[in-house]
């Protein structure tokens, strides 16, 4: 039985990815973990996945600038060296980053492996028993060609789904007419993106537009855009 561990921002993130691992790749949710990893704060999201005996914990480790600070709270590092721990991804924003600082960035949060973006690693280290063991390491930042985040590549993913195409796009001209006179803030691109999302989910499921942002993402047939199943190729591998 494999343990695997993907560490990402934001609620909304661990509620996309567990949806889109359940219904592409056949995960199954668990109350539980082998790792009794739970929250410890109110930032923390954390969710069991299994499949064929193996785990998978998604966690959301309150934004992007609290990796440092779930990783030293729930000893990361140390859990890398105790525990059968089979592969560590970590899914985080590109923002308007270069992509070698984010690689430092995540790297520097670790002691015993080193990531690569867009790359699984296999990584040979010590147990507490200084015994030989493996662990295999992908970093996937969120979008990989240009600058944004998660926002950015759902906009972008409902664009390819046939079903969804008309109303994105007249969501988006929508929030373009409020930027100048009504909403200045609206000029700032990661505010449009999430206004955009927002009026989107709230239009087209109106009886729901006080919900949840998982009831929104499972309204969606995901497997129909091609950039997320380009970009969410990676998590193919978890599991085996």
């Amino acid at each position: 039985m494999m343990t695997e561990l993907i560490l990402v921002e934001g609620v909304s993130d661990v509620q996309l990815i567990s949806y889109y691992l359940q219904n592409v790749y056949d995960w199954k949710h668990e109350k539980e973990n082998n790792l009794r990893m739970i929250p410890l704060d109110a930032h923390d999201h954390i969710e069991n996945l299994s499949k064929n005996g193996n785990q998978l914990i998604l966690c959301g480790v309150g934004g992007n600038g609290r990796f440092s600070h779930f990783i030293k709270q729930h000893r990361i590092n140390s859990m890398i060296i105790e525990k059968e721990i089979a592969s560590i991804m970590v899914v985080t924003d590109r923002d308007d980053e270069a992509l070698p600082k984010i690689g430092r960035r995540i790297n520097d949060l670790f002691e015993n492996i080193s990531f690569k973006i867009g790359e699984w690693s296999d990584i040979s280290i010590e147990d507490s028993f200084g015994l030989t063991k493996a662990i295999d390491t992908y970093l996937l930042v969120v979008p990989p060609d240009k600058k944004g985040a998660l926002e950015n590549v759902i906009i972008d993913a409902l664009k390819e789904i046939n079903e969804e195409q008309a109303l994105i796009e007249e969501v988006i001209q929508f929030i373009d007419s409020l930027k100048v006179q009504l909403v200045p803030e609206l000029e700032q691109i990661n505010y449009a993106n999430k206004a955009t999302i927002g009026t989107f989910f709230s239009v087209r499921d109106p009886k729901h537009a006080m919900r949840s942002f998982a009831t929104y993402v499972s309204k969606i047939d995901w497997k129909k855009s091609e950039s997320l199943n380009e970009l969410f190729a990676p998590f193919a591998d978890l599991g085996r």
